[in-house]
């Protein structure tokens, strides 16, 4: 046997004893496990609805101004004079009683002269109303007796006739008397009285001071009575009525105050496009100017269901889960108030997911514990 024969039979030994070796390390080798397929649906809890008769309510901010509120302004000129009570803020007033007094001197006596000259004019017509009016003569003689220039004119006598008020009329007396009436009631406007029960909450003057005419002094206010006011969007205003009630609280004091709806303005306010609406408010604490939140309980109720507002998907839908599968379902948007909505437009018994993050309609979905294929009535969230 040659040597090259001999070298491809230890080939050949080798080549079959490596194949077979292989073969018995490869059965000895078990198979390999495959790997379970991955849950990727998302977990949804869900909600079964059930429908009531809700009563809506309104969310409110507004500012309280008080109902009688007034800013005294000067109708007359000249020095404001001291008084009894200083016109100081926080001074209360009874009505009638006198806040300002300035200086009526200078129109005072011009006064005077205006009766006394319309005295003159009537003295100078008894002569020839003794004559040619004799029945009206006395009426006319007795009015001069009465008069007294310190005083507020007396009402013109009554003409008998027609004769005698062209014959008085064409003397001057009644453009005389009527000018005298006319000072009378501006020599009033010097001593300015509080109008109803109030307090100063402004005070613009002092005593010494000279005041011009529609010069602002102060602002006086009954505080005893408030009224809010507040806005609301047209989609809401339909849903209040007067006479319902309003339950408002403060940020920067504690407490709660109830008021009632009195006024709802029938205008649109062309730069937000909102429709005021006003309650009525009385308590010691409040103050005018003072902000304040709450709700309108309105008289209006639906038939529907209160939700999370988180549960609606982009505003109008929510969420149905069928099967472990999602489908959304449109509804009706009725109100909103805080993190809440009520709906309508969802049967009863529907299951929605509590969520809607990353949900699409026909996304497969399951319930914590509970097999999709198994009855939906077992996937209800309870509590």
């Amino acid at each position: 046997m040659t040597y090259k024969r001999k070298q491809i039979m230890t080939l050949g030994v080798v080549l079959v004893v490596s194949i077979g070796l292989t073969m018995l390390l490869i059965s000895f080798k078990s198979a390999p496990k495959r790997k379970p397929p991955t849950d990727n649906r998302p977990v949804v809890s869900t909600l079964k609805v059930k429908n009531n008769s809700i009563r809506l309510t309104v969310p409110v901010i507004g500012r309280l101004t008080a109902q009688e509120k007034v800013a005294i302004l000067a109708e007359v000129s000249g020095v404001l004079e001291a008084n009894n009570k200083e016109f100081l803020t926080g001074n209360s007033y009874r009505k009638g009683d006198v806040m300002l007094r300035i200086n009526p001197e200078e129109t005072a006596l011009t006064l005077k002269s205006q009766r006394s000259s319309l005295l003159n004019a009537i003295a100078s017509l008894l002569p020839e109303l003794k004559f040619d009016h004799p029945k009206s003569y006395k009426q006319w003689n007795d009015y001069i007796q009465k008069c007294d220039i310190e005083s507020k004119v007396n009402p013109l006598p009554e003409t008998l006739n027609e004769r005698e008020k062209l014959f008085v009329a064409a003397r001057g007396i009644y453009s005389s008397y009527y000018q005298i009436r006319a000072q009378e009631a501006r020599l009033e406007k010097f001593t300015i009285r509080a109008p109803f029960n109030g307090v100063l909450i402004q005070s613009n003057i002092t005593p010494g001071n000279l005041v011009r005419v529609g010069q602002p002094l102060g602002v006086l206010i009954n505080p005893s009575i408030y009224d809010f006011e507040t806005s609301v969007s047209i989609e809401e205003i339909d849903q209040i009525h007067v006479g319902d009630q309003v339950a408002l609280s403060s940020d920067n004091i504690s407490g709660s105050w109830q008021g009632v709806v009195t006024r709802i303005n029938m205008g649109l306010d062309e730069n937000n496009q909102m429709i005021k609406v006003f309650a009525e408010f009385s308590a010691p604490e409040l103050r005018d100017g003072m902000f304040l939140r709450g709700t309108v309980m309105t008289s209006t109720f639906v038939n529907g269901v209160e939700l999370p507002r988180k549960m609606l998907h982009n505003g109008d839908t929510v969420l149905e889960v069928v099967e472990g599968s999602i489908h959304y379902h449109k509804v009706k948007v009725i109100s909103t108030s805080g993190e809440n909505a009520v709906v309508t437009g969802v049967p009863d018994g529907m299951k929605l997911s509590t969520i809607t993050l990353n949900l699409y309609d026909g996304a497969q979905v399951k319930v914590p514990g509970m097999d999709s294929k198994q009855p939906l009535e077992s996937t209800e969230k309870k509590g």
